[in-house]
């Protein structure tokens, strides 16, 4: 899980960095770089739609808590109105319209629920240590082979 947040958060980073230093007459350049913000929103709801259908209830399920997952939503719910900005923003802007300074105030509108997301759900994840780590570790391969077998478009 730690492999997968680290690549979002250079997804992002990648993102916000080259918000603002495309030259506005590269139209090429810019439909390319809505194109690769497009396929980073994707796989940022292909994450987190299975974290929520397949993983999260299988924890509850090994666990016996329910609910124990409950806080990692609660925060997905918090970053989800800026990222759906940023990405409805990206699939519908014409490159002839790309504001990157407006592009760049989308994605870091999100920044911050998202960061502090991704390294606290490592957090509740190594506090599992206490259940049953085997079957914990196989739910896990469960949730990463129904990601890599899935389309991640919505």
């Amino acid at each position: 899980m730690a492999l997968a947040h680290n690549g979002i958060i250079h997804g992002w980073n990648s993102i916000s960095f080259q918000t603002a230093n495309i030259p506005r007459e590269k139209l090429d350049t810019i439909r390319d770089f809505l194109i690769y913000c497009q396929c980073w929103c994707e796989s940022m709801h292909h994450h987190h739609d299975a974290e929520e259908e397949i993983f999260f209830p299988s924890i509850e399920r090994i666990t016996g808590v329910a609910g124990i997952m409950e806080r990692n939503i609660e925060q997905h719910r918090a970053f989800t109105p800026g990222f759906e900005a940023f990405d409805s923003y990206s699939q519908t802007c014409a490159p002839k319209d790309y504001d990157g300074q407006k592009f760049r105030g989308l994605i870091e509108a999100f920044a911050e629920p998202l960061h502090q997301h991704l390294k606290d759900e490592i957090e509740t994840l190594r506090a599992l240590d206490r259940y049953n780590s085997e079957e914990i570790r196989r739910a896990y391969k469960r949730f990463e082979k129904s990601l890599m077998d899935t389309d991640n478009v919505r």
